[in-house]
């Protein structure tokens, strides 16, 4: 398997943290039978919590169009060290900015969207740079 597809699989990892870590936040504060309940009211919880179901959002609505960009690349034959080196970026930047996302610090959240947005945009380059040669 290639970096690029390596990291893709990660990233896609990735998302099962995200998908429970609001779901844990609640039911830390609401308790086991309102976790195992049908959830028809949701409790009062810290601001991560909050941040936690927006970032959730924010990984799945970024998701579909790395894994594009990404597979693209692949099915083209234009992988390379460029795009294995803005794979890695990317996982890393969107790992990052889950953490910084989660944890309320809004300018490196910012930042790392950025940083994984260039890389994605690296890929993208390869993959259009034949078309226009």
């Amino acid at each position: 398997m290639t970096t690029d597809l390596t990291c893709l699989l990660l990233l896609a990892l990735w998302s099962i943290p995200l998908n429970h870590a609001p779901a844990l936040g609640r039911a830390s504060v609401a308790g086991l039978g309102w976790a195992m309940g049908n959830r028809e009211t949701q409790p009062e919880v810290p601001d991560w919590v909050g941040r936690a179901d927006r970032v959730q959002r924010n990984h799945h609505d970024n998701l579909a169009m790395i894994a594009v960009v990404i597979l693209v690349a692949q099915v083209m034959g234009v992988a390379n060290d460029t795009t294995a080196t803005a794979s890695i970026v990317i996982l890393a930047a969107r790992i990052a900015h889950g953490l910084f996302y989660i944890a309320g610090i809004g300018p490196l959240r910012s930042l790392s969207y950025v940083v994984a947005l260039a890389a994605m945009v690296a890929i993208a380059w390869q993959c259009l740079a034949p078309l226009v040669a």
